[in-house]
């Protein structure tokens, strides 16, 4: 039997498992529900991990062998939320190990961290424990990390008081900023004739209900892909909303540079996301943007995914209780 961690990328509605060895070979792969804590409650979040856990003891790996787990969720925000969900997932590695008719006690000497999952996709993307990550999908968030283990965030606050440049703010600026020009107090444009005819609606009031009544940010942000084309195409009016988004991508990293900057060996920068990596001119914007603003930082291409990173970490928690 082989020592072994595991890494767990947590969502607002998917997560997903891998436990590697310690040389970084993957030993299982599995997928669960939601572990955020914001929309859930911690039992349900327990039960969630407890699945996932239990699908690595069942694939044969020895409970008694894990060595270190690191699991990055959304919906940790706080200090408090590390500690609640890193109380969680050793709740959920005792109980696994238990139903598996093992030692109940399996993960009590465990090393686990915990935290926001935008830290374990940073370490993935760049393949190093130190770098900055911009997220830009259905909502955007951007982090840095230093190799001390210091690390700062910007945006990641929801549809509500943020999300500045993802898939849905660009959507809805576009519905909304469309609606504007319809009554002229907008470019003229032919968002909302598109937006109509995505969404199946056959007048502007439809909207209305829509955003108020039968609200679906997911449903929503589907539409950013149509409104980048529509940019490309000519459209003034979506040529400003993605411009827009693209000044509101770079400031939430110079956001973050600007804090974390001055402590960073290598000064690279992975985009990351759905909306960004599908929009080449997206991302070149943003990069332009940056070049202006710090022209020392490098954007690279992301390289790995989160649960590689969050593997990553549980490693680095065994170097740290070495070190001390």
């Amino acid at each position: 039997m082989t020592d072994w961690v595991f890494g767990i990328d947590g969502g607002g509605t998917s997560s997903r498992l891998r436990a590697e060895s310690m040389d970084g070979a993957v030993l299982y792969e599995g997928s669960g529900g939601s572990t955020n804590l914001n929309s859930n409650a911690t039992e349900a979040v327990t039960a969630t991990l407890r699945t996932l856990i239990a699908g690595a003891i069942a694939s044969g790996l020895d409970p008694n062998r894990c060595r270190a787990g690191f699991i990055g969720s959304a919906g940790v925000d706080l200090d408090s939320d590390r500690a609640t969900l890193a109380d969680a997932t050793r709740a959920a590695f005792s109980s696994a190990a238990s139903g598996a008719g093992l030692c109940a006690e399996a993960g009590a000497s465990l090393r686990l961290g915990a935290a926001n999952d935008a830290e374990p996709a940073l370490v993935g993307a760049l393949g190093d424990l130190e770098g900055f990550l911009l997220i830009a999908g259905t909502g955007s968030i951007a982090y840095g990390r230093d190799r001390s283990g210091r690390h700062a965030r910007a945006g990641g606050l929801g549809h509500f008081l943020g999300d500045e440049g993802s898939a849905f703010w660009v959507a809805f600026e576009a519905i909304k900023r469309g609606l504007r020009s319809v009554e002229g107090r907008d470019e003229a444009s032919v968002l909302i004739g598109a937006a109509l005819e995505f969404f199946g609606l056959s007048d502007e009031r439809e909207f209305i209900p829509m955003a108020y009544w039968n609200f679906d940010k997911a449903r929503i942000a589907s539409f950013a892909p149509r409104v980048a084309a529509l940019a490309e195409s000519g459209d003034a009016l979506a040529r400003s909303i993605m411009d827009g988004a693209a000044v509101e991508l770079a400031a939430l990293v110079s956001s973050v540079y600007e804090r974390l900057g001055a402590s960073m060996e290598r000064r690279r920068l992975a985009l990351y996301g759905g909306f960004i990596r599908k929009n080449a001119a997206l991302r070149s914007a943003v990069a332009a943007i940056l070049r202006e603003s710090h022209p020392e930082l490098v954007v690279v291409d992301a390289i790995g995914d989160a649960q590689t990173g969050a593997c990553a970490l549980a490693r680095e928690l065994l170097s740290e209780g070495a070190r001390g």
